[in-house]
């Protein structure tokens, strides 16, 4: 089996009117399929990426895949336990949970402005009971500075302090403290310059590398996509309608979706 194995994976979303005003209206209930049966695997040290428009279901599969967010049917194995199974015991979940991480879209949203960056990196640290020391705890903090690109002076600046880029190197060490094998992300790119984008993405690359990580990678920018992927799934509505290596996908589409989205992204044409 896999690493990771997405079975089946559905989630619904009632966007129905309260029950009293649906029965004084006569309105039926309104269900949304986010996420539509969707199927993928991830061998270990991978990166699988999943793209589509706005809307398709990309970040709604990274969340259910993250634990945030519970399928409404379907599976998500990791490492050959199910996520999703209310049965499962306390401490597998807590392994699972520190083994599984991600880095969200905006680097300034998803640092809490309130405190230094010392102490956002060594959260996960001290949450997962991985070091008590608390001498030691700072050690691993500056490893984790050091390791993203940034160093010891920076423990004591808050985030306002950092540039787009440098913010998200901070939510990269934050996801590393953990020592996860999974890294889950989302759009990790998309609020950055063009040129912190390529910094960012080699960064990524070169943690892969050296730590044998697994990636789900969540984007709509298939130049992105096509760096980092060593499989690549296309999302339409929810439903995953083609997946290929990145070789097949550019230069041998089988979905008419898929021409489209290579079809808007010119650069990728003349590569």
């Amino acid at each position: 089996m896999s690493f990771v194995t997405v079975n089946q994976l559905t989630r619904l979303f009632d966007l129905s009117e309260p029950w009293i005003v649906r029965t004084i209206t006569g309105q039926k209930k309104r269900i949304l399929t986010a996420v539509d049966c969707v199927n993928f695997q991830i061998e270990k040290g991978e990166t699988y990426a999943l793209v589509g428009e706005s809307g398709s279901g990309k970040s709604t599969i990274a969340k259910m895949v993250a634990g945030l967010l519970m399928p409404t049917s379907g599976s998500v194995i990791i490492d050959n336990k199910n996520f999703n199974d209310a049965n499962l015991e306390k401490a597998s979940m807590n392994a699972l949970r520190r083994k599984t991480q991600m880095v969200f879209q905006s680097p300034y949203a998803s640092l809490n402005p309130r405190w230094k960056i010392g102490n956002i990196i060594n959260e996960p640290i001290k949450a997962f009971g991985l070091i008590k020391d608390e001498n030691d705890q700072h050690k691993r903090v500056i490893e984790l500075l050091e390791q993203v690109g940034l160093s010891e002076r920076d423990i004591k600046k808050y985030p306002h302090e950092f540039s787009g880029g440098q913010r998200q190197r901070i939510s990269i060490a934050r996801a590393l403290a953990s020592e996860p094998e999974i890294i889950i992300c989302d759009e990790p790119t998309s609020a950055l310059d063009v040129s912190v984008q390529a910094q960012v993405l080699n960064l990524l690359k070169d943690l892969q590398k050296n730590f044998s990580l697994t990636y789900l990678f969540i984007s709509h920018d298939l130049a992105v996509i096509s760096t980092m992927a060593n499989n690549i799934g296309v999302l339409k509505e929810g439903v995953l309608v083609e997946q290929a290596t990145p070789n097949d996908l550019f230069h041998k589409p089988q979905h008419d979706y898929t021409k489209m989205l290579l079809a808007a992204a010119p650069t990728l044409q003349n590569n």
